[in-house]
């Protein structure tokens, strides 16, 4: 709709334009500038402008018996959706309540449980697995032991005629006719890879797996030069034998069985060694009484832990939920309301766009003091807004007590 265009300011006071007046139309903000000219940017007077302002925002708020009618029955159907909401929201509440209560009694019954095992102690270990595993872990370090020297020996001293340089039954035999430096090298060879499984024990234990992976890249390089060794080895027996017309060359290693199967014998069965072994080591320490019970303290309290932490977080959306409430029975409040008072003749009160026009006067007001007292704006500007808030804290609390 067109509007009439805005009417010069005049000196005169009197002749301010009524903002009451249904053929006038004129903006909140030009209103202030208006009035601020008039009263001379003066605080004193302004509940008089902020009365009128406040009659013309009720003059816009009215609605024939048609529209009063639209009104009501959008609030009504608002109403209906804000109950099927609120029906929503405690239907949830009742679920998550629900899962609250479960989890405090399995917290409650963890906590009885926990006392319970502290006072019967630990119950029985089951040593079957224990004992297994330790039987094939000491069967795997003899053969690791046999087959380390064996193919260490073969490797530094080359592969005896007729054997596959890691089966050689006569090793300590031969080494002992070479003296004891042999023997003794023969002899701790293996306790290298031996160690570096303990390390891997302990490394494990304290989940050091950047280091455990070096361990094992490293036994994977020395297992692959024993087995190159040991293939050469072969393979330049056999050329000597005649077996052969092919001198060794590098690349003949990839097709070798023999390279591979010192990979597959050396490398694989370390792999399975070395995971017995802790499982061994690690079975054995949680198989003592103290710790035994101390491991299962520990992973009742991290149950306990873990439902505490479930528990909060059912809280935390109880919470939610009964905020979500409260804004929608407030919602509920007001409208059901605002339906009573047009049913009554009573126009409801928009707080916010009240509040909303009022700060577009005061607007117009501080624009025109800052234009024309540029001295002393701050000042008037601030009188001004102290004004405008305790006249609207005031409008507002009688307004609530109204309805």
């Amino acid at each position: 709709m067109d509007q009439p265009p805005e009417q010069p300011f005049d000196n005169n006071a009197e002749n301010i334009p009524n903002p009451n007046n249904q053929g006038w139309k004129i903006t909140y903000q030009h209103y202030g500038k208006v009035a601020a000219r008039n009263m001379n940017a003066n605080a004193g007077n302004l509940d008089s402008s902020l009365d009128n302002i406040y009659e013309r925002f009720l003059n816009e708020q009215k609605l024939d018996e048609d529209g009063i009618k639209q009104r009501i029955k959008k609030l009504r159907e608002e109403i209906l959706q804000k109950r099927n909401q609120k029906e929503g929201v405690n239907v949830e509440l009742l679920s998550v309540g629900q899962l609250k209560d479960a989890t405090e009694d399995r917290i409650e019954r963890l906590e009885i449980e926990k006392v319970t095992l502290k006072d019967t102690e630990a119950p029985a270990a089951d040593y079957l697995p224990f004992v297994i595993g330790l039987f094939i872990t000491i069967l795997l370090t003899f053969y690791l032991f046999v087959f380390y020297s064996s193919s260490g020996y073969s490797a530094f001293y080359g592969v005896k005629q007729g054997s596959l340089g890691f089966i050689n039954p006569n090793v300590f035999a031969e080494a002992k006719n070479k003296g004891g430096g042999v023997i003794a090298l023969i002899v701790l060879f293996p306790v290298i890879f031996l160690g570096m499984g303990f390390l891997i024990h302990d490394a494990l234990s304290k989940r050091k797996y950047l280091f455990i992976m070096c361990l094992l890249v490293f036994t994977l390089i020395a297992d692959a030069i024993i087995g190159y060794k040991i293939a050469q080895g072969v393979h330049n027996n056999e050329f000597n034998a005649d077996l052969t017309a092919d001198q060794w060359q590098f690349h003949m290693v990839f097709s070798e069985i023999n390279f591979y199967l010192v990979l597959v014998l050396g490398f694989v069965v370390y792999l399975i060694w070395g995971a017995l072994l802790h499982y061994v080591l690690h079975k054995h320490y949680e198989m003592q009484p103290d710790k035994a019970l101390e491991i299962r303290l520990e992973n009742m309290d991290r149950k306990i832990f873990d439902q505490r932490q479930t528990l909060a977080e059912h809280q935390a959306r109880i919470n939610e939920f009964k905020g979500q409430l409260a804004i929608i029975e407030n919602e509920l409040s007001d409208k059901e309301k605002d339906v009573i008072g047009y049913e009554n003749g009573v126009v409801p009160i928009n707080i916010s766009l009240l509040q909303s026009s009022i700060g577009e006067f005061m607007m117009g007001w501080f624009s025109y003091t800052n234009m024309m007292y540029p001295v002393d704006a701050n000042k008037r500007s601030l009188e001004a807004r102290e004004k405008q808030k305790e006249w609207l804290d005031i409008k507002i609390l009688s307004l609530s007590k109204e309805h």
